[in-house]
């Protein structure tokens, strides 16, 4: 694969993370000092509940019908928290951007733990099938220093330089949550690219995998709803925090750790999991207005 995919990945979610750390008010970890079994209970959530719950419910029990590409697409996604676009979907829908901002920076200190952690029980569930998975030299130490490097490091210089310098972070934060956001339509594009010849193929011959991954968003987004308490706004918040993931850091680990002859078939199923979230995602929101309505 093209080296520039890689470098777009990793740059696209540095751009993400730092932006986020620099749009934080005040103390960053006031969660952790006010509501830590809210913020807990969310966390634990969408780092290892909703990867836990999809692999037992869902990719467990129909390992034997999904293609291989549709599986491991899937894990991916699903091992990756802490979406931060999520906040402009957050702000667009009249949910709270603070405290979606403030659940993703614990949520991506915990990746340092949890991806790792999912990425050897999910290679491991794949060989449970007969499925070779020779080439994934998915080593815990490495997976855990790339999200060090991509996703927390950056996340954690917004927020001391937002604490620092907050007038300069604000004025930074809206150009770099704009560039990024063009920054990650650049990197799908690019993956569409990369894959526009197998993309319509994959989508036609894996109904069954795009049904698992809209089942899935429901299922993300129900947990964080059901977590998040009595607040309207603070369920819509949290349920989109657990049932968005963690597009660019997903493309950033399979574009680094997965062998050149899967990458073909694996991007296809990435872009088909973001296509069916933002399709459930959508209408959840819509479900969601009507319930406030009422």
């Amino acid at each position: 694969m093209p080296p520039f995919a890689a470098l777009l990945a990793t740059a696209t979610i540095v751009t993400l993370m730092f932006s986020l750390g620099l749009g934080l008010k005040d103390y960053p970890f006031v969660l952790l000092r006010d509501r830590p079994a809210f913020l807990w209970r969310v966390v634990l959530a969408t780092c290892f509940l909703v990867p836990l719950a999809g692999l037992a419910l869902v990719l467990l029990p129909l390992q034997g019908l999904l293609s291989r590409p549709a599986w491991v697409a899937i894990a991916l996604m699903l091992a990756c928290p802490s979406a931060p676009l999520i906040l402009f979907r957050v702000r667009s829908s009249g949910g709270t951007a603070e405290l979606a901002a403030r659940l993703q920076i614990p949520a991506a200190l915990l990746a340092i733990v949890s991806i790792p952690l999912l990425a050897m029980l999910f290679k491991a569930c794949a060989g449970l099938n007969g499925w070779e998975v020779n080439g994934w030299d998915i080593r815990p130490l490495a997976v855990a220093a790339q999200v060090l490097k991509v996703q927390v490091l950056p996340v954690l210089a917004g927020v001391l330089l937002a604490q620092w310098r907050p007038a300069l972070a604000r004025r930074c934060s809206a150009v770099l949550g704009k560039l990024a956001t063009l920054m990650l339509a650049a990197l799908l594009m690019a993956l569409l690219v990369m894959s526009a010849a197998k993309l319509w193929p994959f989508l036609q011959q894996n109904l069954l995998g795009l049904a698992a991954m809209a089942l899935l968003s429901v299922l993300s987004l129900a947990i964080g709803y059901a977590l998040a308490g009595r607040d309207p706004l603070e369920r819509r918040t949290v349920g989109l925090v657990t049932g968005m993931r963690n597009t660019g850091l997903a493309a950033d680990l399979a574009l680094t750790h997965a062998p050149s002859n899967v990458l073909p078939e694996l991007i296809p199923g990435i872009l088909g999991y973001v296509l069916i979230t933002v399709i459930v995602s959508t209408m959840f929101l819509s479900w969601q207005k009507r319930e406030l309505a009422t």
